[in-house]
């Protein structure tokens, strides 16, 4: 069994872990609060629910009187600076430091989807959101998959600038068996008299979104489980388990319930929390706009068997960052990063010679404009037979309208990965395969949605994955199964990313060392002309 790291909250100084001890890296702040609640969120002083009672098979404790412990839970911070005065770094900053004034026992708990992705996490692959949750004293954070994103050595480079644990309990090391290099499968936080144990569920579609090439991600359920249960064993009160929405990991957490508490992401719903006596799930949506805040009331003692005995209630209130200020220290070093970049990314790059659509929807259901011309500059420029790009390697998720001045920073928040372009040497059933498998799941708009140049194919959605496929054709001539093709494409889709695992381990007749980025390929190309013309051909016609 892997060792479980120890750590005290972040009021409580010192951090440390087997192997290694952390420096301070993040700046001692002062912290304190004042909050906003909406009226259909249970405040404290409210009717209070029924408590929570869990008998521990773990080691005997001394008893409690109650105890007040505090959780604070937000997920998803991207973004540097805040939208219409909600959200953004240095009002999470102001919230952690308020709520920590007020609340001694606090635990801040990171639910990850943070490391990516982002303009400026394009070139320090999230080293500047590590900076500046240092200076938040985060008390741990859980490693999602966009925490995944850059790369397991990206991640474990993370880790190791961090001044707090993220935790990933259901992923491995292929090569050595064990937790990915500096992060850890559970922690256990230290709150006044209480011990706290933190897990979190990697969704195991990560193997196929991120360029994690080393690291086995697991059914979380099993590993939640056990990693529970080791933890109730070793006798802490409580324990939490962090996850996310991709693949709908959130669901199968929930309908299991391997922790007291489960915090959890689900696009569909900003806020809610739902509570039935002994087991809690609470979710907040992204960028610090509403954090989540559990005030608990937790009380140990020694039950009639002799064995320890936990009860809980919980008060759940919902922060609006909108009325508390921003910290100050936190809002010059965002503003700081900003500033580095900004010189370079308002550059103009050209002008739209019409509407362009980057939301989510319009890039994996059907033909994009933008997508169109992203395969075709990268189908000419490495003089590939056919080009095929995934609707989810091009983000963005706005409108443009017409006669927009494009500039950089807008096509590296279009194209924010590392992608290059690989040039594979394909048979027409491989490439009939590949493409099969973009469409088999356009219903759950998954990233794999197919984008082809000098090719047109039909697409059925009314008939199951696998089978809706119905003609494909390269350079105005059905594809020959046995035909090989000079197949342009990301490289990672070329390691078998997104569902595409029968491109992985094909011939490469152009390296991935050999070729630009493909954003930077795109910035070329329009600002050769200094104009950008999105066309539609009706390349990609889809059935409903």
């Amino acid at each position: 069994m892997d060792t479980i790291g120890i750590f005290n909250g972040a009021a409580g100084g010192m951090r440390t872990r087997f192997g290694r001890t952390l420096s301070s890296l993040a700046a001692s702040l002062a912290l304190g609060l004042g909050l906003g609640l909406p009226a259909a969120i249970l405040p404290a002083q409210a009717q209070q629910p029924d408590a929570a009672v869990v008998a521990r098979d773990g080691k005997a404790a001394a008893d409690t009187g109650p105890v007040q412990l505090t959780i604070l839970y937000t997920q998803g911070t991207t973004d540097l600076d805040e939208t219409a005065g909600r959200g953004g770094m240095a009002r999470l900053a102001g919230t952690i430091r308020q709520e920590r004034a007020a609340h001694p026992n606090l635990l801040v708990l990171h639910g990850g989807q943070t490391l990516a992705p982002s303009v400026l996490a394009f070139y320090d692959q999230g080293a500047h959101i590590i900076d500046l949750l240092n200076g938040m004293t985060v008390d741990a954070m859980a490693a999602l998959n966009r925490e995944f994103h850059h790369g397991d050595d990206r991640l474990s480079a993370r880790a190791f600038e961090a001044g707090f644990p993220i935790v990933t309990t259901n992923t491995v090391d292929r090569a050595t068996g064990r937790t990915p290099d500096g992060l850890e499968d559970a922690v256990v936080l230290s709150a006044g008299p209480l011990r706290i144990g933190v897990m979190a569920a990697t969704p195991v579609l990560t193997r196929e979104t991120t360029r994690a090439q080393r690291t086995e991600f697991r059914d979380p359920i099993p590993a939640l489980t056990a990693k529970a249960a080791a933890l109730r064993a070793d006798g802490v009160d409580l324990v939490v388990a962090m996850t996310g929405y991709a693949g709908d990991t959130h669901r199968s957490v929930l309908a299991a319930r391997p922790a007291d508490i489960v915090l959890y992401q689900d696009r569909n719903r900003p806020f809610a929390v739902d509570y039935d006596g002994r087991f809690l799930s609470a979710t907040v949506g992204p960028q610090a706009a509403w954090v989540l805040a559990l005030d608990l009331t937790v009380e140990r003692r020694t039950g009639p068997d002799g064995k320890p005995q936990v009860s809980w209630i919980p008060a759940p209130r919902l922060i609006d960052s909108a009325t508390v200020p921003p910290d100050p220290a936190t809002l010059i070093q965002s503003k700081a990063y900003a500033a580095r970049l900004d010189t370079m990314l308002r550059m103009e790059v050209g002008r739209l010679t019409a509407p362009l659509d980057t939301r989510k929807e319009a890039l994996r259901t059907g033909e994009n404009a933008f997508a169109n011309a992203v395969v075709d500059t990268l189908r000419e420029t490495l003089d590939a037979d056919v080009a095929l790009m995934n609707g989810g390697g091009i983000r963005g998720d706005r409108q443009y309208p017409a006669d927009a001045l494009l500039t950089r920073r807008d096509i590296y928040t279009i194209l924010p990965f590392h992608d290059v372009g690989v040039v594979l040497d394909v048979t027409g059933q491989q490439l009939w395969e590949a493409v099969e498998s973009g469409v088999s799941a356009v219903e759950q708009l998954q990233g794999r949605f197919p984008h082809l140049s000098n090719a047109r194919a039909e697409i059925d959605l009314t008939r199951p994955p696998g089978q809706r496929l119905r003609s494909l054709s390269v350079g105005g001539k059905p594809v020959g199964r046995s035909t090989r093709y000079r197949l342009a494409t990301s490289s990672f889709l070329a390691a078998g990313g997104d569902g595409y695992g029968v491109l992985a381990g094909v011939p490469r007749l152009v390296e991935d060392r050999n070729s630009e980025f493909i954003s930077t390929q795109m910035i070329d190309h329009i600002a050769r002309s200094g104009e950008f013309v999105p066309r539609l051909d009706g390349r990609m016609t889809v059935r409903r």
